[in-house]
């Protein structure tokens, strides 16, 4: 098979081309930065159509878009910014598929902001949408696009609804800037109540779902569902980060929310049970493969 992942130089498309390479795929990099010493590298063209000349000289089979802003704050800060990476660029790429390879299958990582605060736990795909942020919003979008697109023109795509992925290489949210003050104080002051709870998906069981998706899904444009069906409150994550690393400092939480943060998170992942997917890391064999990774930083 002949991938394409697009956004290969960030947390999760890293960890897709590795994935796929040591499988024995043919695997094409794609991303925004110059990258003339990689193999099988495409950097990413014009604004007006980034994507159209890879799909011209490449026969893919399957796209991966791993690329776009993950960040609630900035798309606050700059709505313009995020809709131009969340959401723009995934029409780009589904008008470079239709115009060059229409028959490519394309999986596109999406997000839990859609749903916004959940009406009930756990959410599944069907549960009404009501993002808190522009991401959310912009996230939305794109997972219409790809639906407009399976359905006007048959572009075989889905969308993955990813919680909150963690693992080695991610720098940035909750863990890697808990990492960072535990190294500088002794005593923290942290955002919210700590009964905000998440549903933490380890990486490489991220990577294994987007596996089984890839096997057994339809690619009707549709969503699923990407999480290990475990919520977790951030006091218990805290807790659980704090003692695998061996911090001994303290912590209080200060009670304040941030703006575009949900409350509380449970994915029903029925759907992508249904293809064969079963999560392999807890929340706290988890977080020790994280603290292997996180010691042998500099």
């Amino acid at each position: 098979m002949k991938l394409l992942v697009i956004g290969s130089m960030g947390f999760i498309g890293q960890h897709c081309l590795e994935h796929y390479r040591a499988a024995g795929h043919e695997v094409w990099g794609c991303d925004v930065l110059p990258g003339y010493s990689l193999p099988r590298y495409y950097r990413a063209g014009p604004a007006d159509d980034p994507f159209g000349y890879i799909f011209e000289e490449q026969d893919i089979d399957l796209c991966i878009n791993c690329s776009g802003a993950a960040n609630v704050q900035e798309s606050i800060a700059q709505p313009l910014r995020d809709y131009q990476l969340n959401t723009h660029n995934v029409l780009l790429l589904l008008e470079a598929m239709r115009r060059h390879r229409p028959d490519c299958r394309l999986i596109n990582l999406s997000s839990a902001a859609v749903y916004g605060n959940p009406q009930a736990l756990p959410v599944g795909e069907q549960h009404p949408t009501a993002p808190l942020s522009p991401y959310g919003y912009h996230k939305l979008h794109a997972d219409l696009l790809c639906e407009e697109y399976a359905r006007n023109f048959g572009i075989k795509s889905i969308s993955l609804r990813i919680f909150s992925a963690y693992g080695p290489g991610l720098r940035k949210q909750l863990f890697w800037d808990l990492y960072q003050k535990t190294q500088a104080a002794q005593s923290l002051e942290l955002f919210g109540s700590g009964q905000e709870s998440r549903d933490f998906i380890y990486i490489t069981d991220l990577i294994r779902a987007i596996d089984c998706v890839q096997e057994k899904a339809a690619f009707d444009g549709g969503c699923v569902n990407v999480a290990s069906g475990v919520e977790v409150t951030i006091a218990e994550a805290v807790a659980a980060f704090t003692g695998a690393i061996g911090w001994e400092g303290e912590y209080r939480f200060s009670g304040k929310a941030r703006a575009g943060d949900p409350d509380n998170w449970q994915a029903d992942i029925t759907l992508l049970q249904s293809f064969g997917f079963k999560p392999k890391h807890t929340i706290q064999t988890g977080l020790q493969a994280l603290h292997t990774w996180l010691s042998t930083l500099p």
